[in-house]
């Protein structure tokens, strides 16, 4: 049996869907092969998530057998850690599973084959957390010279976007910032989060910006968060800060080192 792997990225387009599987299917016509399946992950990271723990990955594992071969475009497309990488070459070699690349078609069963592999799997682990690293240190220093840094905005701000499409500032969005001190009066009065949620959910008060998909109603973490906002005149920084239990030693130690708030 012959199966097509792929992990499609839905914003790079030669990682697309249509490109990938396109590759496959023609690899396999020029070897006058047939496919019997094939299995595309979408939008996952294979430096996050291990092949067998996504979930057309999964699917591929539960159904090969000796004798079976997996066809995937790049390396890269299947593994971007070697950990990953190493347990699935071993566990596919011991079961009598081969595994190709239409970029480089190499032999595997083979010292030399193994040795290429590996080295290919490091260096696109090594991309990865360099990627990653970068991604850390742009972030860093957009918050510190308070800045956008992503899509995700801190309660009581709306980015402002450029004509670029690229976030650029914050602006108070008043409505929320003014929801939150009753928030704070309300959590004064003895509610709790949860019963503060369902009376904003009652009267229809809904977030500035939703997700596509989402109601935009205040949730009970939602309430919590933006109680601790409010409290510390909704300075510009990231949701996951307010969940820190130590939250308000760490904004004490930003305000008496003059960090942007």
């Amino acid at each position: 049996m012959l199966y097509l792997y792929a992990r499609v990225s839905t914003d790079k387009q030669e990682n697309g869907r249509e490109a990938q599987v396109s590759r496959l299917q023609q690899w396999v016509a020029d070897k006058g092969l047939s496919v019997d399946g094939v299995y595309l992950d979408e939008d996952v990271s294979a430096f996050s998530v291990s092949l067998p723990d996504r979930p057309a990955g999964k699917q591929l594992w539960d159904v090969l057998a000796p004798g079976d071969t997996v066809l995937m475009t790049k390396i890269d497309r299947g593994f971007r850690r070697w950990a990953d990488a190493a347990v699935t070459h071993a566990r596919w070699k011991d079961l009598g599973v081969s595994l190709r690349f239409t970029d480089m078609d190499f032999d595997l069963s083979t010292p030399q084959g193994e040795l290429f592999f590996s080295q290919i799997v490091a260096f696109s682990q090594y991309e990865s957390r360099m990627h990653g690293q970068r991604k850390r240190e742009v972030y860093a220093n957009k918050r510190q010279s308070g800045l956008p840094y992503n899509q995700l905005r801190p309660f009581g701000w709306l980015s402002v976007k450029g004509k670029s499409g690229r976030l650029e500032s914050w602006q108070p969005c008043l409505a929320e910032q003014e929801l939150g001190r009753r928030v704070v009066a309300m959590r004064k009065q003895g509610m709790t989060c949860s019963k503060i949620a369902l009376v904003l959910c009652h009267e229809g008060l809904r977030k500035p910006v939703r997700k596509k998909g989402s109601s935009g109603y205040y949730h009970v973490n939602d309430v919590f968060l933006l109680e601790r906002a409010a409290k510390a005149g909704y300075p510009k920084l990231p949701r996951g800060f307010w969940l820190a239990p130590d939250y308000a030693q760490k904004l004490d130690a930003m305000r008496c080192h003059g960090l942007p708030l």
